[in-house]
Parts: C-alpha cells; structure tokens; sequence
C-alpha cells in the first residue's frame, strides 16, 4: 500500500475525573521527525509514546499532543508538607536570632524551603492509577494513529492513482517522440543531402576518383549528424523509467525515496532530449514532459 505522510486525528479519552484530548498532525520530511507535547504528569511517559509512534510512523515530521480538557484537579490542587513547614519556621526564628535579623518571617520564606508547598501532580498517583492510566493512555493512542494511519493511506491511494495516470500519459508522449524521431531523421537526411547537392553544384570536381572519395566522406558525416541527433537511447531508458514508476507503485510500501530518485532520472533523459531535439514539435512536447516531471517530484515528496 502506498502511504502518503500527510495527515491529522484527534481522539478523546477519559481516566477518573479527568478529559484528554490527543491530538496527531503529519507532514513530508526525510525522515522521522518527533515532537511531543504532554501534560507535566505525563513527563515520565514521553520515551513510551514515543516507542508507540515510530511502530506506526516511519517518515514525517510528527507534531503529537495531548492536553487536559477543562478543569482539573492534577493541575490545581497542591499540597503542605506542615511537618517540613515548621521546620522551616524554625530554622528562620533560629537564622533571626543568630544574626540579629530584624525582618518578619513570611509565607514566602517559608514555601521558599523545597518540599514544603508541591504541585499534586503524576507523582501523587500509586503504582496500580500509574499502569492503569498507562493502558488508557495506550489504547487512546492507538485509535488515534490508526486514524492518522487511515488517512494516510487514502491519500497516499489517491497519490497513487494520480502518478498512474501521468505514467500513462508519458507512455503516449513517449509513441509520439518516437514516431517524430523517424520523421526528424528523414527531414534531417533530406536536408543535408540537398545542402551538399547543392555544394557540387556550385564547386563541380571534374575527378571522378576525388568525387567519389568527396561523397565518401560526406556520407561519413551525415551518419556522425544524424547520430548525434539521435534520441533513440534516451527514449529507451525513458520507457524504462516508466515502467520503473509502475512497478514501484503497484508493489507498494515506502516508496517516496526511491521514487524522487527515479524522476530525477527522468528529469536527466528529458534535458538531453532537449538538448538534442531541433524540431519544434519535439520541443514542445519535452517542455509538458519537463513540466510532468517537477510536479511528479513534489507529489512523491509527500510519499512516505
């Protein structure tokens, strides 16, 4: 199956009281490309996550997030330690005393002190709430890669259909090429044999021996013009190109890579058909193909 790299899904999942949102957005990159944004309880889950994308997500730049849904507790609530709280109101009352400090002890002296004041948070939750949350969070993740995974695939279906159908039109270019190719070669010989007809005419040799070994050598160069002129061999290569694409597409799997490479093989035969080419129907046609093939390249750029 061909699997395009662009896509989005969202899923909701519930754990007590509290609503996530996940969130999964993809785009064309070389390779994988992982960002995470998570909740602060969920710091300890990152390298997990992780592990569950790259199962189902080979290339792309990958922007996955989830995000608490209204209120929550985890966030709000925090909790005294008082034990630790009056130790510290101690350790300042002594601190005063010692240095002569005539200042007032305050609240934030106090929370200053570490562990006294913390954020209910992941931490709080007991081993059995952590796997628990755990498998939600992996079943919530699930659904929503194998929605990203859905969407992919049909876009990367359409992708698919689309190349096909160029690959067919470049199979039709490629008839008509060859088709004036023989033409190009008949104008081209017809061309230089009444250049040369004319040459005699104006510079007559009455030797018939020189006129022979004259027509001799003009043969010789005709033929190195004509071949020289002669696209036969690149329009070979370009059909196996083609057939390349196909082949590729109707096997599937990762084949973005693979097929940027061949299309700019393509893109070599083209230009040396160009370069070549000194008929104006065959001119034309080389510039759609040319232009065929950039978007071909950004296409299969969005291919995983």
């Amino acid at each position: 199956m061909i699997v395009s790299m662009t896509g989005f899904a969202s899923r909701t999942f519930q754990f007590g009281e509290e609503s996530y949102k996940i969130e999964v957005k993809s785009l064309n990159h070389r390779f994988l490309d992982l960002k995470l944004r998570l909740p602060r309880d969920f710091a300890s889950f990152d390298s997990t996550i992780r592990s569950w994308i790259e199962a189902k997500v080979k290339r792309g730049s990958v922007d996955f997030w989830i995000e608490r849904q209204g209120s929550s507790k985890v966030e709000s609530e925090y909790r005294l330690d008082e034990a630790r709280a009056k130790v510290a109101f101690r350790t300042l009352n002594q601190m005063r005393a010692e240095f002569g400090i005539r200042d007032d002890i305050t609240l934030r002296d106090l929370i200053s002190f570490p562990e006294v004041l913390t954020k209910s948070g992941g931490d709080a939750r007991d081993p059995e709430q952590v796997e628990l949350l755990k498998k939600e969070l992996h079943r919530g993740v699930s659904l929503v890669l194998d929605d990203l995974t859905s969407m992919r695939q049909a876009e990367g279906a359409r992708l698919k259909e689309a190349l096909l159908g160029v690959m067919g039109a470049f199979k039709n270019t490629h008839k008509k090429l060859l088709s004036q190719r023989q033409l190009i070669e008949t104008r081209a010989k017809e061309k230089i044999k009444k250049r040369i007809e004319t040459c005699f005419d104006a510079y007559p040799v009455a030797d018939d021996r020189m006129h022979a070994m004259m027509e001799n050598r003009v043969a010789q160069e005709i033929s190195y013009a004509l071949e020289k002129l002669d696209v036969e061999e690149e329009l070979t290569r370009f059909m196996g190109h083609i057939q390349a694409v196909e082949q590729l597409l109707h096997e599937g799997g990762p084949t973005g890579k693979k097929l940027d490479f061949i299309f700019q093989e393509l893109n070599r035969e083209v230009n040396t058909l160009a370069n070549k080419s000194q008929d104006l129907e065959m001119s034309a046609e080389v510039i759609e193909l040319k232009i065929g093939i950039e978007q071909l390249r950004e296409q299969s750029l969005n291919l995983e």
